[in-house]
Order: structure tokens, then sequence, then C-alpha cells
């Protein structure tokens, strides 16, 4: 079973934030396993621990869309087969001042009663310790703040969830993650 709290924490830019945030981050990151999200990509535990699982399975396998390990999870955080339409669905946005830095954990892999292996999450103790160096390095701050699902932010990730009862919300986050290799949810 998967550890309660999944990696990440959110970040400010500050104003004397890089012009490219994203490069700044793809320079200093120590590996794949560090994914930078949009402020409004990350909705819930839940929704990050099922991406994860869905990537970290096809990464066991060898079977993944994406070349590396974190454009797995992002295409399946956006619900989409297609790993551009993924990066704008669930990437920063154009005036975000902030963003979420998510750690993958490393998956080992467990046979289920078919055989096929399912990932459990390693626990990873030097988080904290590689996220404030990281953030340190980027002259970035962070922020206190938590993730919960919000319409807009689920609109800006390719899911209608508009006059949904707010009690579906985090139901329709799982259900567009798990039809990202549907090919007609990435035409949603």
């Amino acid at each position: 079973m998967a550890p309660t709290r999944f990696p990440h924490a959110f970040v400010s830019f500050g104003s004397a934030g890089d012009p490219s945030p994203v490069d700044a981050f793809l320079k200093q990151r120590p590996d794949a396993r560090w994914v930078l999200l949009g402020q409004h990509a990350v909705q819930s535990e839940m929704q990050l621990w099922t991406a994860w699982v869905q990537a970290s399975r096809n990464e066991l396998r060898s079977s993944m869309v994406a070349r590396s390990i974190d454009a797995e999870f992002l295409r399946y955080l956006a619900g989409t087969h297609h790993i551009s339409e993924a990066f704008s669905r669930a990437g920063i946005q154009s005036g975000d001042e902030g963003a979420w830095v998510v750690h993958l954990p490393q998956a080992d892999g467990a046979a289920n009663d078919l055989g096929h292996l399912q990932p459990t999450a390693r626990e990873d103790e030097a988080f904290d310790t590689m996220l404030n160096g990281l953030v340190n390095d980027l002259q970035w701050s962070l922020e206190s703040r938590t993730s919960k699902p919000s319409i807009e932010g689920m609109s800006q990730l390719g899911i209608d969830v508009e006059g949904w009862d707010e009690a579906r919300l985090s139901d329709a986050l799982l259900a567009h993650i798990l039809m990202a290799d549907d090919q007609s949810s990435s035409h949603r």
C-alpha cells in the first residue's frame, strides 16, 4: 500500500523568478522523477496516487507511452494519451506565479493474483531535504498550501464538471485519470 502523503509541495516563483521557471526547474532537478505542475493541476492526494499507480505500473511493465516517467505521470494526470496535450493541460500556464513540485516515488513491483506486477511506493525520507535544496537553488519559496478539488482546475485538466454535485468531483477526477488510455477520452 502507498504511503498516505504524496511527496509534493507548492512553490512561489517570487518577483525575481526566472522568466522560464520550467527551463530553470529542468536544469536543476535531480532526475526525471521530479515534476513541475501548474498551480491548477494538483486537486487531491488521491489524484496524485492514482496517476502515480498508473504511470508506475506501465514503468514496471515496460509499457510506457511516454519516454520518461515524468511525462507518463503527466499524461495520466491530464487524462490523455497524447503527451503534448498533457503538458498543455497540466503544465504551468501563462501568468502562473507558482507551481506544484512533485516527486514520483520509486516503485517496487508485487505480483497480484494474476501474476501482474502492481506498484508499491518506496519510502523516501529525503524528499524534504532534496526539495529544500532544489527550491533554494532556484531561489523560489515554499508555500503552505493544500490541494483541493476545484471546478476551474478540473476544467484546465480537461474535465467538464460544471454543474456537478461537489460530492462527485473526486470521482470525476479519478475517472479522468483512469480513462487516459481510452483513445476517445483524449478527444473530449
